[in-house]
C-alpha cells in the first residue's frame, strides 16, 4: 500500500512492505509547461526563475477545473497539473499501489476540492483507499498530549492546526481547528533570502544576481543545501560565476535570521493566539519549518513551550500506521479527522498555573481599565456592556465591537486572580484565547473580543510595599 502526503512544499510518497514502512520519494508541487512539455517536480523546481511567466506553484492548493491564465493543448487546468504531477509521481512506484493510496491532506480544502482530488487520484490508476487529515496524521506518529499545535510551511502559506485528546469509548487524537497565514509559506521566506544575498552582492561586487534568471536560479537551487549548512555553522561563504569571474561574499547566520525577522514574527504570532491561555503547549513542527535559521529556538522560546521536530514524510508514514483506522469503502470515502493515538505519559514536569496560588509578587489586586482601577476581590467582578446577576460590575462601552453583555468575570479565589469567560467572541490573556477560565498576574493585558477592549491587571501597594487587599 501506498500513502501520498499532499503538503505542496514537499509531496511524499510512502510505502509499506511487509512490516517496513518508508519514504520512497519526494518533490514539490511545481510545474512549468510550453505547448510542448508538462515538467513538475524537483524538475520544474529547477526552472521556475528560469521560465517564471510559465511556472505554476498553487496549483494543488487552488484546485479546480477553471481554465488557466496561460493553459497549453495538453494542460488547461490547475485539476490537469495536479493529475500530471500525481502520474509521474505513482510511475516511479513501480507497480506498489495495487492495495490503493491512502492521502494525507492538508486542512483548508473544500467539499468540492477534495471531491476533485479523488478524482484525480484514481484516474491515474490507483485508487483512493482512504484520506485522513495531514495534520493529525503527523501528530499521530508519536503519542500525544491533551493538546497539540502543529505548524506546517507550504509553497505559500503556513497552516496552524490544533489538535486535542478526547476520552470516552473511542480516545485518540482529533483535529479541533486550523488557521491559515496567507504570505507566508517556504516560496515568500525563500524569496526574503534571496533578496538579502542579492544586496550583499551588489554592496560588495556591484553584481546583482537577481537581474539575470540563471544566477537567480543557481541562488534558488543553493538555497535548501545552504539552510541544512547553517543548522551548525555561523557563516556561509556564497559564490557566483560571471564569466571568467568569480564573485565572493561572507553571510552570516544573523542574517538570515535578521531578514527573516517580519516572517518569524508572523509565524510567533500565529502560534501565540492559538493557545490556550495559562496552559502549556507542546509543539510540533515539521522538518520544513525546523530547518528555517533561528526558527526553532525563537519558538521554543515562548512560554510553558514544548517543541518537538517531526521526521520528513511523518503523515505519509502514520497514514500507512494508521490504515485500518483510515481505509473506507470506495462508495463511502470520508476525511478521517480523529485516529486512535496512544496517550502520552506525563511525568509532571510542566505544571499548569492553576495548580497553586499564585506568589504574592505576582497577583494583581486592581483592574486598569480607562484610567479607573477595579478592586478585585472574592466578590466576582462582571465585566461587560449590560452585566447582570451581580452587585460588582465593570461596564464596558455598549459599541465596543466584539463585546458580549456579560463578557467575562474576574474573581479573587484560592490566592490566584481568575477570569472566567462566557461570551461570544473570546477573551484572550496576552493574545492567548481563554477556553473556560484562566490565571492572572500583574501586568497582563486581558483583551475582551476582536477588535475590542483592552484591560491591564495592575497591583496597587500599600506604603510599606505589600500588595493592597
Amino acid at each position: 500500500m501506498l500513502s501520498l502526503e499532499i503538503i505542496d512544499a514537499g509531496l511524499v510518497i510512502a510505502t509499506q512492505r511487509g512490516d517496513t514502512i518508508g519514504v520512497i520519494a519526494e518533490e514539490p508541487g511545481m510545474a512549468v509547461l510550453d505547448d510542448a512539455n508538462t515538467i513538475t517536480g524537483t524538475n520544474a523546481a529547477a526552472r521556475i526563475r528560469l521560465k517564471p511567466l510559465l511556472a505554476h506553484t498553487n496549483f494543488w492548493r487552488d484546485l479546480s477545473t477553471e481554465l488557466l491564465a496561460r493553459p497549453t493543448r495538453q494542460i488547461r487546468t490547475s485539476a490537469d497539473l495536479a493529475f500530471a504531477q500525481a502520474g509521474s509521481l505513482f510511475a516511479s512506484c513501480k507497480g506498489e499501489g495495487g492495495e490503493g493510496v491512502l492521502l494525507a491532506v492538508p486542512a483548508g480544502y473544500s467539499r468540492e476540492q477534495l471531491g476533485l482530488l479523488l478524482g484525480i487520484v484514481n484516474e491515474t490508476g490507483i485508487n483512493v483507499a482512504g484520506m485522513v487529515d495531514a495534520a493529525l496524521a503527523a501528530c499521530s506518529y508519536e503519542p500525544a498530549p491533551p493538546r497539540i499545535l502543529h505548524l506546517e510551511l507550504e509553497l505559500h502559506q503556513a497552516l496552524l492546526t490544533i489538535l486535542e485528546y478526547t476520552g470516552g469509548e473511542r480516545p485518540g487524537l482529533k483535529r479541533a481547528r486550523y488557521e491559515i497565514l496567507p504570505r507566508q509559506g517556504v516560496l515568500a521566506i525563500y524569496q526574503t533570502w534571496l533578496q538579502m544575498i542579492a544586496d550583499q552582492f551588489v554592496r560588495k561586487t556591484r553584481f546583482d544576481p537577481l537581474h539575470d534568471a540563471s544566477s537567480e536560479q543557481r541562488l534558488f537551487d543553493q538555497l535548501p543545501e545552504w539552510l541544512q549548512l547553517l543548522a551548525d555553522r555561523a557563516q556561509l561563504t556564497i559564490t557566483m560565476q560571471l564569466g571568467e569571474r568569480v564573485l565572493e561574499i561572507e553571510v552570516a547566520r544573523a542574517e538570515f535570521i535578521a531578514a527573516a525577522e517580519k516572517h518569524y514574527a508572523e509565524l510567533q504570532r500565529l502560534v501565540q493566539e492559538s493557545r490556550v491561555a495559562g496552559m502549556p503547549i507542546e509543539l510540533r513542527l515539521s522538518h520544513r519549518v525546523a530547518v528555517m535559521p533561528g526558527l526553532l529556538d525563537r519558538l521554543a522560546a515562548l512560554r510553558d513551550c514544548a517543541v518537538r521536530v517531526l521526521p520528513k514524510g511523518a503523515a505519509a508514514l502514520s497514514a500507512l500506521h494508521y490504515a485500518a483506522a483510515i481505509r473506507r469503502p470506495s462508495e463511502s470515502l470520508a476525511l478521517v479527522y480523529q485516529l486512535p493515538t496512544p496517550r502520552a505519559a506525563t511525568n509532571g514536569a510542566v505544571a499548569s498555573s492553576q495548580e497553586t496560588a499564585t506568589p504574592a509578587p505576582l497577583r494583581p489586586t486592581h483592574v486598569l481599565f480607562q484610567g479607573r482601577a477595579w478592586l478585585l476581590s472574592e466578590r466576582p467582578l462582571s465585566v461587560g456592556w449590560a452585566a447582570e446577576g451581580s452587585s460588582r460590575k465593570l461596564p464596558l462601552p455598549a459599541a465596543s465591537p466584539g463585546v458580549s453583555r456579560a463578557h467575562c468575570t474576574l474573581v479573587r479565589r484560592n490566592g490566584s486572580v481568575i477570569v472566567e469567560d462566557h461570551s461570544t467572541y473570546g477573551s484572550f490573556v496576552n493574545e492567548e484565547r481563554v477556553v473556560g477560565n484562566t490565571v492572572l498576574t500583574v501586568g497582563d493585558r486581558l483583551r475582551l473580543g476582536s477588535p475590542g477592549v483592552t484591560l491591564e491587571l495592575i497591583q496597587m501597594v500599600n506604603d510599606n510595599g505589600t500588595p493592597q487587599d
